[in-house]
């Protein structure tokens, strides 16, 4: 598809939400928020780029010879090259600092982007949403070998399908008082729903497309009080409570389905942040601690958020010049090489009478 401005803009601000809730938000920032405050406004930012994650990336896998081996070329060189690059800054922050660094056998996991599915810790807090990336694009290509990608009616009831073992697993995690993974299923089920919505954005739902959207819609309505009920009706120590989940969960699922069908924003700040929000994504942890370490423990947390929102936003657009852009024209050249040649069709001869026909 043709890169739509109102998602980078979208995109753009589901970072900036999550940077506001690391810099700006307890125990670091200097904004404070009531107790049990119900939006979790980072959380929020994810949401959104799991659904716009369903939007973008089931239609850039195209079926054919190849079409796996580029997908997967593209997807590895604009995920890794970055995410290698602030894990390599991160623990560079830990070395300055003084901090406890992670052990060799977590930093060679973590260089897989796929350290969940080895059992060991994330480097950095915010990798589990790649993961679950990952994951995401390994069920477009199941789907794509099984000619069912582009099938909206199977799309739609493996997303139900996800919603109900995240049900499952809320339940599963009351009983057992375990941390099951719940975000995984309900990151693919909002994933699909959003390649789903792809219709309506693009002026192209048919009747089957509203159904399937309507009823998972309906669905979600259904199910996800109960499962963020079931998951997290107890605390885990992370402060974590059902009714925060469910209303963060329902206001980013309302407001992306707003954003993207009736208020479009296409802000030239905002097409920037989007731009360079995976980036900024990243690296602004390591910014925060080394705004930190440069200006000390003394220093006002709203003179300290200010400059480590600074540095996270100049180390977001410098990433995004020398790593992120070269690596997706790389990926461009690759994938245009490796790309078959179309068969010689002769053209045919058109009789002379219809031969102005458009």
């Amino acid at each position: 598809m043709s890169r739509l401005a109102y998602l980078d803009s979208l995109r753009g601000i589901a970072a900036v939400l999550v940077v506001i809730t690391h810099l700006w938000l307890p125990p670091l920032g200097p904004w404070s928020l009531p107790d049990h405050f119900l939006l979790d406004i980072g959380k929020m930012g994810v949401i959104w780029f799991f659904l716009l994650s369903g939007v973008v990336i089931p239609f850039s896998l195209q079926p054919g010879p190849g079409g796996a081996k580029r997908f997967i070329v593209s997807r590895g060189l604009r995920l890794y090259p970055t995410y290698w690059l602030s894990m390599a800054v991160f623990v560079a922050m830990l070395a300055l600092t003084g901090a406890q660094l992670p052990s060799g056998r977590t930093l060679i996991a973590n260089l897989t982007m796929l350290q969940a599915a080895l059992g060991y810790s994330d480097v950095v807090g915010l990798y589990w949403t790649l993961f679950i990336e990952w994951v995401f694009y390994a069920l477009c290509l199941g789907l794509m070998l099984m000619g069912k990608l582009h099938d909206t009616r199977f799309r739609a009831l493996c997303s139900l399908g996800l919603l109900l073992v995240a049900l499952a697993m809320g339940m599963a995690r009351m009983l057992l008082e375990r941390k099951l993974p719940v975000a995984l299923p309900l990151g693919l089920s909002l994933m699909l729903f959003g390649s789903i919505w792809r219709d309506w954005i693009l002026g192209q739902a048919d009747a089957t497309s509203k159904r399937c959207a309507v009823a998972l819609l309906g669905a979600y309505a259904l199910l996800l009080p109960p499962t963020f009920y079931s998951a997290y009706g107890f605390d885990t120590g992370l402060g974590e409570y059902w009714v925060r989940y469910l209303f963060t969960y329902a206001l980013a699922i309302g407001s992306f389905l707003v954003l993207t069908q009736s208020v479009r924003l296409q802000h030239p700040i905002l097409l920037w942040l989007g731009t360079r929000s995976y980036s900024l994504y990243l690296l602004h942890p390591s910014m925060a601690m080394l705004a930190a370490y440069w200006l000390g423990s003394a220093t006002p947390s709203t003179l300290l958020a200010l400059i480590a929102t600074g540095l996270a936003l100049l180390a977001a657009h410098l990433s995004y010049r020398f790593v992120e852009l070269p690596f997706m024209q790389l990926s461009k050249r690759l994938n245009g090489k490796a790309r078959a040649p179309m068969p010689f069709i002769p053209e045919l001869q058109v009789p002379q009478e219809t031969s102005n026909r458009p």
